[in-house]
């Protein structure tokens, strides 16, 4: 049965889409890589491998700073012999946990943090073209306190926050899928002492595409919107304070690009047979590249849909990035309950991210 989604949750298609993702993370100039694993001799299953974390360059540094100041925290205490607990290596910062579940059972993790760290919890569900899957989250604390879901008949697909004490944390999930056995990668990120936000950098070889997003994002399966392209990457922004008691619904960032030649003649025009009619701003210039920008809004059923829309041409290849906004008619809450988003404070999330876009 498919539950009432809250601030904490986005809407997935039915989506053919497997990443490829090419994800280093950031903790500090000075970490060294490290391998994260997952420690689960209590189970017959093979155990679940992590990502590396090598770390980002000074140049990379340099282009995006946290934003707000954290507490100097000790590191995350590392358990041992509990099935399914998440450990991390020296300098290690987060964790890509590929693993399934059949379809009506759950899956527990524990992990193990300080107060006042800033953990993050999302899921990225691998759903095949013509199906749909959701992967809900349920986190609390040893002593019950439950970060998410927070309001009764709720579902919660990520969280992000500040831990309310140090103790064992964990992170059950459940599916809901017309597959009888969903995949999906888990990612769990727990910021290092005196940092509040970490970097992740996607590459792809093929399309030439780089960029640097912060920890308030993570990959994603894309919602329908006025992309050309299907996008190689979706960012889905899960700052649980971005949406709290807000109209907002959801807010993603896609990148597309594609070398076929009737695309590439027709990349910078409007795409009229997207999620909405487009309107062409003018040229923006972004780390050297000249996008020809448009807006879409759309309307219905009390949902409201804003999308800033960049393409161009290089090197005979269309590229695409999309900003999604998805929010709700705040007169469809109790008065007083709900306020209108910080729409400004979005855009400058996601421009944060499009200006390290780059290509090779």
């Amino acid at each position: 049965m498919k539950k009432n989604i809250s601030f904490y949750t986005s809407t997935l298609l039915s989506t053919s889409f497997l990443f490829s993702l090419f994800i280093t993370a950031c903790a500090a100039p000075t970490s060294t890589p490290a391998q994260a694993a997952i420690d689960d001799t209590s189970l017959p299953t093979e155990s679940v491998q992590f990502t590396p974390v090598p770390t980002f360059t000074e140049e990379t540094q340099a282009v995006i700073q946290p934003t707000e100041d954290t507490p100097t925290l000790a590191a995350p205490v590392v358990l041992s012999g509990a099935s399914n607990t998440i450990q991390f290596a020296a300098n290690g910062t987060y964790g890509d946990i590929a693993d399934s579940l059949e379809t009506g059972t759950s899956k527990t993790y524990t992990v193990n943090a300080m107060k006042g760290q800033i953990m993050s919890v999302s899921v990225l569900p691998q759903v095949p073209d013509g199906n749909w899957g959701y992967v809900y989250l349920d986190i609390k604390g040893a002593d019950g306190t439950v970060l998410c879901p927070q309001l009764p008949d709720t579902a919660c697909m990520f969280w992000r926050g500040a831990l309310p004490s140090s103790q064992d944390y964990s992170i059950t999930l459940t599916t809901d899928s017309d597959l009888s056995v969903l995949e999906f990668v888990l990612r769990v990120a727990i910021n290092p002492p005196g940092k509040d936000i970490q970097y992740f950098q996607y590459t792809n070889p093929i399309s030439g595409i780089s960029l640097t997003y912060p920890d308030t994002f993570a990959p994603s399966i894309p919602v329908y919107g006025n992309y050309k392209i299907p996008p190689e990457l979706t960012l889905h922004l899960i700052d649980s304070k971005s949406y709290e008691k807000t109209n907002l619904s959801e807010a993603y960032l896609f990148v597309s690009s594609s070398a076929d030649s009737q695309i590439v003649s027709t990349c910078t025009e409007p795409y009229e047979s997207g999620g909405g009619f487009e309107q062409i701003l003018g040229d923006e210039v972004i780390n050297g590249l000249t996008f020809v920008h448009s807006t879409s809004d759309g309307a219905g059923a009390g949902n409201y849909y804003q999308q800033e829309i960049y393409r161009t041409v290089h090197k005979n290849r269309c590229y695409e990035v999309i900003y999604f906004m998805h929010s709700t008619n705040v007169g469809n809450y109790p008065a007083g309950t709900v306020a209108e988003f910080d729409r400004d404070a979005i855009l400058e999330k996601l421009s944060s991210i499009f200006s390290t876009f780059t290509i090779e």
